[in-house]
């Protein structure tokens, strides 16, 4: 991974913790997609990004749908070429 300010730690629901690195956030259709690689990885997760009401955290939830992954992704690969 590049640098400690670009890493996340990412809890699931039964309390484990995933380092990610944070990549960039791609808008599509209203929404915002986080792209995150794990360390040693060359590939790459995106998930939906809530900003929590407390506007310094958010939440990630699974992108489950191929048609909204596959497009983030191509906008990901456009903007960081």
């Amino acid at each position: 991974m590049s640098d400690n300010e670009n890493i996340i730690i990412l809890t699931d629901s039964k309390g484990n913790e995933t380092e990610m690195e944070f990549l960039d956030v791609i808008e599509y259709g209203g929404y915002s997609y986080a792209v995150m690689a794990m360390e040693g990885s060359d590939e790459v997760i995106i998930m939906e990004q809530t900003i929590n009401p407390d506007g310094r955290t958010a939440t990630y939830s699974d992108v489950l749908n191929d048609e909204v992954i596959n497009r983030v992704f191509e906008l990901f690969l456009n903007e960081n070429e």
